[in-house]
């Protein structure tokens, strides 16, 4: 079996996720896509980070227990911080028989070479890339020793950051932008009425 990994803090989960899942899953490269909320990320990208749990609630409320993609919590039990290449040795000791993909986007295989000892994992996982039809395809240097696969992706231009700055402006966004379980979830806790970023 094939199954993706997809890493993120998901602060909140947004439609431009949505549209990168069907993208990894629609690829032909993978048979599950699996996600993975990271509860403390070694690169912060802000102060205002909502709880694990509220965005696993969050996760749950755009994807369904019994569907794809699947959510895995098994950062949660980790010690901190959550290095990607400790999170796969873990998975790869308890699912043996799976074949991972690294499912990330153009601009993280750019920086790939800034992870915690990213270099390992080229043992372990293939890289799955979602790239904008029409671009060249570019390996960096640095990830030349990875088995890189791309496939064909229409990025919905929506950044976490900027759903945090309009929700802490008093700003409602849409279901273009997010679920709307999610966005009732957001309203429902108070979530990102701060706009300490």
């Amino acid at each position: 079996m094939r199954a993706g990994l997809f890493f993120g803090t998901f602060n909140p989960v947004h439609r431009g996720h949505e549209a990168l899942c069907l993208s990894f899953l629609g690829s032909g490269f993978v048979d599950e896509l699996w996600i993975l909320p990271t509860p403390d990320p070694p690169h912060k990208e802000s102060r205002q980070l909502a709880g694990f749990e509220d965005r696993w609630k969050m996760l749950r409320e755009v994807f369904p227990e019994d569907g794809q993609p699947r959510l895995c919590d098994i950062e949660k039990d980790l010690p901190s911080p959550q290095y990607t290449i400790r999170t796969i040795g873990h998975l790869r000791d308890r699912f043996p028989l799976v074949r991972f993909s690294l499912c990330i986007g153009g601009d993280t295989l750019e920086s790939l070479s800034t992870w915690y000892r990213y270099r390992q994992l080229a043992q372990h996982v293939r890289l799955l890339v979602a790239e904008r039809p029409g671009l060249p395809v570019r390996i960096p240097d640095h990830a030349r020793t990875f088995e890189v696969v791309f496939c064909p992706h229409e990025p919905v231009e929506i950044s976490s950051s900027d759903i945090r700055a309009a929700i802490a402006g008093g700003e409602k966004p849409g279901a273009d932008v997010l679920h709307p379980g999610v966005m009732d979830y957001i309203e429902k806790k108070g979530l990102y009425v701060n706009a300490d970023f």
